[in-house]
């Protein structure tokens, strides 16, 4: 084991069994209370996003490069009504919950009902790689419990046979703790290695009980993968961060199109805009509007 652990939120990524097996384990519990603390969301609604934004940030190790990025959107009839998170190559990772605070619900005492809270739904998965087009799969939920989902989409969409444990546990406080757990099968794994992993993933613990045990990832893959040859590649923080600036706004209003903008420079006091990952407000004056209105006209002349 790498015994040169972070001391906060991170993602550890390692290799198994001769290059066959593939995983990712991470720790997120601050980021998980930075994502309640900005939204103030209801036990149900930390839970669901928490096991989303952990899952997304394992999934985003894979981007090349720091700019690029993975969203999970899920649209859903359950109270929660949707949520969305954005991961980033440079292992920060936003979201937000159409419904941020819902009634708490339990499958048993001390386990909420997550699936409940989101309902029947679709999950989409767009990898934006700084290419012409980002490439976007989507499925049906299966449970609305979210490691289940983001399972059934990587072997559907990707075709990728992965094992996905999330886990975010709450007490009076707030967040307890957060993580998660992904194992995937290479492309040249074989038969043997798929059998073996699935006979190694039933009946493990719950990320939320080993994290509250107190192992940390890279004790989890081990515990898990049992491989004294196990290969730690990479072990990188991770943290709940947006990345809006005034300029990224500016550019959003442009695209709004000249009717639009002629629209808002109408109004003496100007407008508004919040950023709905960090809450953030950004207020743009009506001299302001007008010279965005004008740089526009002007590189449209131009064409």
């Amino acid at each position: 084991m790498n015994q040169n652990e972070p001391a906060g939120d991170y993602i550890v990524r390692a290799i198994a069994r001769q290059g066959t097996i593939r995983a990712f384990a991470c720790r997120t519990t601050e980021t998980c209370r930075e994502a309640v603390r900005v939204h103030q969301l209801s036990p149900l609604a930390s839970a669901a996003l928490g096991r989303l934004m952990s899952g997304v940030l394992m999934l985003a190790r894979d981007l090349k490069r720091a700019e690029d990025s993975i969203t999970a959107i899920i649209h859903c009839q359950g109270p929660l009504q949707g949520l969305t998170v954005i991961g980033e190559g440079d292992a920060t990772v936003r979201g937000l919950v159409s419904q941020p605070v819902v009634e708490t619900r339990y499958i048993r005492p001390g386990k909420l009902d997550v699936g409940s809270a989101v309902g029947a739904g679709t999950l989409t998965i767009i990898r934006d790689l700084g290419l012409k087009e980002p490439y976007a799969g989507k499925v049906r939920l299966v449970s609305g419990e979210i490691a289940e989902d983001l399972t059934y989409y990587l072997a559907v969409s990707e075709q990728i046979p992965t094992a996905v444990s999330l886990g975010v546990s709450l007490d009076q406080q707030g967040v307890r703790l957060a993580g998660g757990l992904m194992v995937q099968l290479m492309p040249d794994a074989g038969d043997e290695a798929a059998a073996w992993l699935e006979q190694r993933v039933a009946g493990f613990p719950e990320i939320s009980y080993l994290l509250g045990e107190g192992f940390n990832p890279h004790q989890i893959l081990d515990l898990l993968l049992g491989d004294p040859e196990i290969r730690y590649l990479e072990v990188t923080p991770c943290a709940y961060a947006c990345h809006c600036t005034r300029d990224r706004m500016e550019r959003n209003l442009i695209t709004l199109g000249r009717s639009e903008l002629e629209k808002m420079a109408a109004d003496p006091n100007g407008i508004q805009l919040e950023c709905h990952f960090c809450n953030q407000h950004y207020h743009f004056s009506q001299a302001a509007l007008q010279n965005l209105l004008q740089a526009l006209t002007a590189n449209a002349d131009g064409d």
